[in-house]
Parts: C-alpha cells; structure tokens; sequence
C-alpha cells in the first residue's frame, strides 16, 4: 500500500485554530439532530406498509423498490457531486439546500397517488438527504483531534439510530392520533388517507432543523496538505483508493453488506410482527421504536468507545476488529428472534440484534474520516456511501421480499426470509472485513510515519 498521491509532509499542513471543544460538540449535537430528523422522513414507510399495499395495491417487492431502491438510487447518482462540492464549497449551506429539499419531498410522498409517484417523491427524499452525511463527516472531521475522533463520529452515527427509533416512535403517535381519521378531506389537498397525512405531518420538524443549522459555522480544514480540494480531481480520489484497495475493498463491501442486514431488519420486522403477531402498527411502533433508540444506540456508541479504547492500548487495527467480533456475535440472535412463536421472545432476541447489529456503525466508519486526506475525504464517505445505501437499502430489504415472493411464496412467511438471509449477509460482510485488517494495520503505521516526519 501506498499514498504516493499525496503531500502530507508536515511543512505544508495548514496553520489552524482549533475551536473549543464545547462548541465542537455543540455541533455534532446539531447535526444529530439533523440525522435524526432525515431518518425520521427516511423510515416513517415502513411502519406504513400494510396501508400502503392496500391502498395503492402493490407487492413486497414493490414495497421494498419504495423503502430502498427509490431513495437510493438518486442518493447513489448525486454522492459524488455533492461530496465535491462538500470538499471544495461552503457545508453548512449545502447541508441546508438538502433539507429544504427532502422536506419538500416527503410532504409530496402524502401526495401520492400510486406507486411512481410515490417513487419519484422517495427519489428526491434521497437526493435531499445525499448532501448531509458526506459534509456532516467532513464538518466533524475539522472539529475535532483524531483521538477524539472516534467518539465524536459514533455520537454523530449513533443519531442514525436514534432516528430510526424516533420515527417509529413518533410514527406510532401519529398513525395512533390519525388512524381513526379514515379519509379525511382538506382545502387545496382534497381527499386524503390516514398514511398520506403521515407523511405531511413528519415533514415539520425540519422547520426548526433549519433554525438551529444557522448557529452551525464552517469550520476551517485542517489537515490540509499539498493540493487544495478545488485542485483534487475524481481521477486522484480514485487513484488514492486503488493504491489502498485492499481497505477500501473490506469497508465498501464489507461493512455494506453488515449494513444490509441491518436495513433489510428496520425494513421487514414491523411487518413481521403485524403479519405473526397481529400487532397493529402503533403496538410494533412502540416497542421496536423504544427498542432501537435503546440497544441499538448503545450499540453505536459501544463499539467507537471499545475501539478508542483497544487503540489506546496499543491494539493496530481496533476499528476492523471491533466490528468482525460484533458481526459474529449478532448471528445466532439474528436467526433465533424471527422464528419465536412469542412475541415477547421474538422481542427479546431482537435487542442483541440491534445492539451487536449497530456496533459496526460506530466502530467500523470512523475509519473513513480516520485514514481519508481532507482534500477528498468528503469524496471518500460519498463513495462507501454509494455502496452502503445503494446496495445496502436495495439489497437487504429486496432480498427479503423477493425470499418472501419468490422462494416461500406466503407474505406469513416472511419469518423464514429473515431468518435465512440476514445471517448470510452478517457472515460474509465479517469475512470481507476481516481479509483487509492486516492492509488497514499498515496503512495506520505508514500514515503515523508520515505524521511523524519518518
């Protein structure tokens, strides 16, 4: 391995001042805040499924085109340029740009009158939401000391989950408050069923989003060396990766497919308890909602701060480690919680799946701000981004519906389509990462070196 393509020799680093790390955090708190909202517009859907299928008369697999596909596809197409205009522009207002347009995009998903509208409003949801985690990384990366970096990253990522819990949550106290409405007619909109007035109502919160991403300030790039971003071209960003590509490979393909699981697990089990258990959307709402804020939050969180502490006690490569061994750990609940005959059980296996399952998250990308330059490390997040919601959106929750559709052949099936493809998924992800510790252990030692003037 080599970083041939660049200058990191130390008398070309930038002067910088760092700010306080009261106000670092601050920020990190804001742009949780923002995730937590974005997944919030993001996953509201899936607690919706069983009234979208019989209002629009759609198939699993339609649903999961609707859950994954649709909001990766242009999150996929728009990465890049927005993770170059992240490395070379002003963040905070393309973050803000993003907003306005997800906002937008989910209030017109309770527009919708069939499954391409619905489709093109779940595009732009995706589109919107494309230009915040690449600039929210970058942001953080300039915030804060690389020992510190593994916290701040987790914090930020464990938002992730928080809004995955939130939007069930908060989905479960909306569909409770609107359900009894049935078809509900207002000025200008006109008729409306109960899930489309969901959609509009998740769609607020941005509004106060906005007003606190005004007290965010860009900061100054550190670590600026050689080259600035404007000068850093896409054929040097994918140059730096081929010369690395034995870690890039293990984090792009390896933790996207652990990512899998975990979408294909927020996208299927509220149907799984509504079509197993007869539970209403409001009761799997509620608890899966309290479930993963709780253990998959904590999961997050655990694993950047096991990690921090296995680097500080001298253990090369700590941030792959940590995630093959939460892998492995997450497979035997990942078979046992879909094939309880309880619902208790099912639940009480799931918090292991959600715990181990969201460890990788924490661990696993903040390797990405950790060994990416500045210049392109916006372009770096973009890329994996690329493969984790491209692949990972579609592939985990399409999988499962296809098992479902095509292999089972009974929607009440779906049970066994959990069961059989998320340990699948979770192996092979652990094997992919774990063929690139030894690559990632010396390109830590090459880039200390670097640092070190050697």
């Amino acid at each position: 391995m080599t970083q041939n393509t660049l200058d990191t020799s130390p008398n070309t680093m930038l002067p910088i001042k760092k700010p306080g790390e009261g106000y670092a955090w601050f920020v990190v708190v804001v742009l949780s805040f923002a995730t937590i909202v974005s997944y919030i517009d993001r996953q509201v859907i899936n607690l919706l499924v069983e009234p979208i299928k019989a209002s629009l008369s759609i198939s699993d697999t339609e649903i999961s085109l609707l859950q994954g596909f649709s909001f990766a596809i242009f999150y996929a197409v728009l990465a890049l340029p927005i993770a170059r205009l992240a490395d070379t522009g002003k963040r905070t207002r393309l973050i803000n740009f993003g907003i306005i347009t997800w906002t937008l995009a989910t209030f017109s998903c309770g527009l919708a009158i069939g499954f391409w509208t619905l489709f093109l409003a779940r595009v732009f949801v995706g589109a919107g939401e494309a230009t915040l985690t690449p600039s929210s990384y970058s942001i953080i990366g300039d915030y804060f000391r690389k020992d510190r970096l593994p916290l701040a990253i987790s914090v930020f990522v464990s938002a992730s989950f928080i809004g995955s819990g939130v939007a069930l949550l908060a989905g479960a106290y909306v569909i409770s408050l609107v359900e009894s409405f049935g078809v509900v007619n207002l000025p200008i909109l006109g008729e409306l069923e109960s899930w489309q007035l969901i959609f509009m109502l998740v769609s607020l919160p941005s509004i106060l989003l906005l007003l606190l991403m005004r007290l965010v300030k860009e900061p100054t790039r550190i670590n600026v060396a050689g080259k600035t971003a404007a000068e850093t071209t896409f054929k040097q960003v994918f140059v730096y990766i081929g010369e690395n590509r034995r870690v890039y490979i293990a984090i792009f393909v390896g933790f996207t497919l652990m990512a899998s699981a975990q979408f294909g697990i927020g996208a299927w089990t509220p149907s799984f308890f509504i079509r197993t258990f007869a539970w209403t959307p409001t009761e799997i709402g509620t608890a899966l909602g309290l479930l993963t804020t709780f253990c998959s939050t904590s999961g997050v969180l655990f694993g950047g701060w096991f990690s921090g502490f296995l680097t500080r006690a001298g253990v090369g490569g700590s941030n792959f480690l940590v995630s093959i061994g939460a892998a492995l750990a997450c497979i035997p609940f990942a078979i046992a919680f879909p094939l309880q005959s309880e619902a208790a059980y099912s639940l009480a296996f799931l918090g292991p799946v959600l715990f181990f399952g969201a460890m990788p998250f924490g661990a696993g990308t903040s390797t990405l701000p950790q060994i990416a330059p500045n210049r392109m490390r916006a372009q770096v997040v973009a890329i994996y981004l690329l493969f984790a919601n491209l692949f990972g959106f579609t592939v985990g929750p399409t999988i499962i519906a296809l098992m479902t559709d095509i292999v089972y052949q009974d929607p009440m099936l779906i049970r066994y389509s959990l069961a059989t493809v998320l340990p699948i998924m979770l192996l092979c992800g652990a094997g992919v990462v774990a063929s690139g510790v030894r690559h990632y252990k010396a390109l830590l030692d090459e880039q200390a070196l670097v640092a070190d003037g050697k």
